[in-house]
């Protein structure tokens, strides 16, 4: 029997026992969270032990992508989703798996990745579900901190059993992001993102040139808990926010090195020094991850295919992202504290200040001058040529008109009263008077940095590489 036969005949059996345990689970013959749990420890558990055997990686890769898309295939035919708790899981873990050894990544970091998601993510739910509390709200779904714990010890006992080789301080250090991704799944989403960012991540620390001294580790480790204790200080971050802000900052570290957190923290002192100039009054309601993830999470991306490729274009461009974020905030926070009439960027009529959409010439003038300084900050930091600097103040400053544009046309606004507001609450009264009430102020942030950096790259690649 070849291997590819032997490959679909298991494919088989994952489908088959995947559909099985979720039918029962459909039909009340398996109570919902037991059967959750046990799909994940028997489907991907299996999943894991197969692509352990290390043979034609790449034709197991496209029966998996396949199991996964008929899955999907399966789950909107019949509307599963409307039952129980709304999740594409099941659908989601075979293309990612599958997806990873078709890009050629090495089945063994796949094979942990998926012992991870198998094991883990189901401890996880166990304990939290046990003796979970006090838990906290991530795009309305509930967890807990003992489940985390959990995670993290199930993850450092598979990181001990598949690199024996290496020592507690570096399995500690590969169980840590994945640990710190799985806080913030949301239905189903930890299937997808878990195990490419786990394989990730154990690439980037197992080649890490920032990662050969302890005594750097541990110098990097105390800046970011100052980092950490300053953004606490400051009352900027609500909890989700503050871990979301440490995944953030332990990747960039792991990529970049410590000049990897400069733009962060540029953003923190710009932030800062911008409130005490300009007397800004910060709302009392604190950063959420969702708000650190918009503003964030590409640039994060971009860094980690630096880490992975060595190429510099990608650190120019985490760059180039850090500064969409980077001119956005500090252009509405001058914008709103200097006062003077704000225009609709679409229509330019005059308009309520710091609502999405309206521009100002404070200001626009703010976010140009920081862009300036961050410019500066790059030029002492890294070996870049004037019109690479030229490239990034640009990109900063062309990504904040975007945001302002797609904020005015597509975005939500909701009325209630008198007041005009971005966020509605479901417990308010507040109406929905234009744009898509799905599409609110994070995710307009995070699809016009996308967008942005997009074009940025297909130029930058025309005219520079």
């Amino acid at each position: 029997m070849s291997s590819f036969t032997l490959f679909s005949l298991a494919g088989v059996a994952i489908l088959v026992i995947t559909i099985s345990i979720e039918f029962s689970i459909r039909k009340n013959w398996l109570p919902y969270f037991f059967g959750r749990k046990l799909l994940h420890v028997i489907a991907i558990g299996t999943t894991a032990k197969i692509i352990d055997s290390g043979i034609e990686s790449y034709k197991l890769g496209i029966i998996l992508v396949a199991i996964g898309i008929l899955l999907m295939g399966i789950l909107i035919k019949f509307k599963w989703w409307l039952q129980q708790e709304p999740s594409y899981g099941i659908a989601f873990f075979p293309i990612s798996l599958g997806g990873l050894l078709m890009l050629g990544a090495p089945s063994v970091l796949v094979g942990t990745a998926a012992w991870i998601l198998a094991v883990s993510d189901a401890s996880a739910g166990w304990v939290g579900r046990k003796w979970g509390s006090p838990k906290y709200i991530f795009l309305s779904e509930s967890k807990s901190y003992q489940g985390a714990l959990a995670f993290f010890i199930t993850a450092l006992v598979c990181m001990c059993i598949r690199f024996p080789d290496l020592n507690l301080g570096w399995w500690i250090l590969l169980s840590l992001l994945p640990t710190l991704t799985e806080l913030f799944s949301w239905k189903g989403s930890d299937n997808l993102f878990l195990p490419i960012f786990t394989v990730a991540w154990i690439q980037l620390v197992l080649t890490s040139p920032y990662l050969g001294s302890w005594i750097w580790v541990w110098i990097t480790a105390i800046f970011i808990l100052f980092l950490a204790w300053w953004v606490i200080y400051k009352n900027w971050l609500d909890q989700t926010g503050w871990w979301a802000a440490v995944w953030v900052a332990v990747i960039l570290w792991v990529c970049g090195g410590w000049k990897a957190l400069s733009a962060p923290v540029f953003l923190l002192v710009a932030g800062s020094v911008s409130g005490r100039l300009f007397r800004v009054t910060h709302s009392s309601e604190k950063r959420t991850a969702q708000q650190v993830f918009s503003n964030g999470w590409i640039g994060v991306v971009l860094y980690m295919l630096y880490g992975l490729t060595n190429q510099f274009h990608w650190q120019l461009l985490a760059w180039c992202s850090f500064a969409i974020s980077i001119c956005d905030t500090i252009s509405s926070e001058v914008g709103i504290a200097v006062g003077g009439k704000t225009f609709n960027i679409t229509d330019f009529r005059v308009m309520q200040p710091g609502l999405s959409g309206g521009i100002s010439v404070a200001g626009t003038i703010g976010g140009f001058v920081a862009l300036i300084l961050l410019a500066v900050c790059l030029h002492l930091l890294l070996p870049v040529t004037n019109i690479q600097l030229l490239w990034v103040v640009v990109t900063g400053m062309v990504g904040m008109l975007v945001d302002s544009f797609m904020g005015s046309r597509w975005q939500a606004l909701w009325r209630q009263g008198n007041k005009w507001i971005e966020f509605s609450d479901i417990n308010t009264q507040a109406q929905l008077v234009k744009g898509k009430s799905w599409l609110d102020n994070h995710l307009v942030n995070f699809l016009s940095n996308g967008f942005t950096m997009i074009c940025s790259y297909l130029l930058y690649e025309i005219f520079f590489l």
